[in-house]
């Protein structure tokens, strides 16, 4: 990989975003740049909900969306898929910030979606949408680990 496609300069939000947490003392994420069309920079973590340690990840690109994506959970037993699905569809329906699904591999996802454009990007809304996610994983998590393993 090159170096210019390895490189958070080619994506000014995510600049913006590294700034942020350097002059802040936020040292908990590692940068990834993604050699994609978007020069897309994974912001990666991990927060925890109810005592699970969930990885999570920031992705800022130059579209005008944000990510913040954690996974819920890897490898959703097959003969559990199609009552989950139904479970994250009612989550959907209810909570409107966040949006969960299954991807083909297994594992469920929880988005959170931000429309920021260049000169709109603000590093602290990602910051209070990180504590609101940790707040409704505190809240739904239980719940939602219950569903998978229940019957």
């Amino acid at each position: 990989m090159s170096e210019a496609k390895n490189r958070v300069e080619n994506n000014e939000k995510a600049v913006r975003f590294q700034e942020f947490l350097m002059e802040n003392n936020i040292n908990v994420f590692s940068t990834e740049s993604m050699d994609d069309d978007y020069a897309t920079v994974l912001f990666r973590s991990r927060i925890e909900a109810r005592g699970q340690i969930l990885p999570m990840a920031i992705l800022i690109d130059t579209s005008i969306f944000t990510v913040i994506r954690t996974q819920i959970i890897s490898g959703l037993p097959e003969d559990k898929m199609s009552r989950i699905k139904v479970y994250l569809n009612d989550l959907n329906a209810r909570y409107k910030s966040f949006k969960y699904y299954v991807h083909e591999d297994g594992k469920v996802y929880l988005d959170i979606c931000l429309p920021f454009v260049d000169e709109t990007f603000d590093s602290k809304m990602i910051q209070l949408m990180l504590s609101v996610l940790v707040q409704h994983l505190e809240a739904v998590y239980d719940d939602f680990m219950a569903q998978v393993w229940g019957k």
